[in-house]
């Protein structure tokens, strides 16, 4: 694996109007990044529109070739996302974004 191959585009949202647009697919493709991580340790709701927006922006990613992390992820946002039925079977989803970094390093 080469020094690119590890690279990452990590998004922060704080809310949840940031999130169609959290992905940085510009960065993901420029980068050739295998991992792009999305942090939303700060959305606080998660509605269908939201949970929508979150696998299209995965979806988008993956068909860049980066595998897409989920981080930050509230027990209220996970009962949620699992009672709205919002499809994350190729999301991999980690309680913290500390966690999220160190399982891309860990796929070296």
């Amino acid at each position: 694996m080469g020094a690119c191959d590890l690279l990452l585009s990590v998004a922060k949202v704080e809310h949840q109007a940031g999130l169609s647009r959290a992905l940085q697919l510009e960065g993901i493709a420029r980068h050739n990044a295998s991992f792009a991580i999305l942090d939303i340790t700060g959305v606080r709701v998660v509605d269908t529109q939201v949970a929508a927006a979150l696998v299209r922006s995965a979806q988008a990613a993956r068909l860049l070739g980066a595998k897409v992390i989920l981080t930050g992820i509230s027990p209220e946002i996970a009962q949620t996302l699992v009672h709205i039925g919002a499809e994350l079977r190729e999301i991999i989803a980690l309680s913290s974004l500390q966690q999220g970094i160190a399982y891309t390093l860990a796929q070296r």
